[in-house]
């Protein structure tokens, strides 16, 4: 693995998103409670613009992520895929539902991200009485 690809603790791609995974559900206990004064980052609407705003780029950077881990699937180094003793399915065949659904799930999350920024442009015209 090249270092640019490698964390400061010499790790990678899962170690990123590992800290994504974290980070939202961070965010999920973060956003249990309305904006109120006095809450730093979660004061108001324009702190709401500003997380709707990070997960938009969120959900616009993902499905790069998703569709580069379906066609490395898809064109593995050497000479590909076996499977466990637990299935009797072929290599190819879980390749192809793997792959399929990863890029089925780049679409949803591309169309997330159309609806994300409707709902930013609708927050940024708001403003607290």
């Amino acid at each position: 693995m090249t270092a640019a690809l490698c964390g400061e603790d010499g790790r990678g791609p899962d170690l990123a998103a590992e800290h994504a995974a974290d980070a939202v559900r961070t965010l999920n206990h973060l956003t249990l409670s309305r904006p109120s004064p006095g809450t730093p980052g979660w004061e108001d609407v324009a702190d709401l613009y500003g997380v709707l705003t990070e997960l938009r780029l969120l959900a616009e950077r993902l499905p790069q992520a998703l569709g580069q881990l379906a066609q490395h699937l898809e064109h593995p180094e050497g000479d590909g895929y076996r499977c466990d003793a637990a299935t009797e399915t072929a290599p190819d065949e879980l390749v192809a539902l793997a792959a399929g659904s990863l890029r089925e799930a780049q679409a949803t999350v591309e169309r997330a991200g159309d609806r994300l920024a409707c709902a930013q442009g609708a927050v940024s015209r708001l403003a607290p009485r």
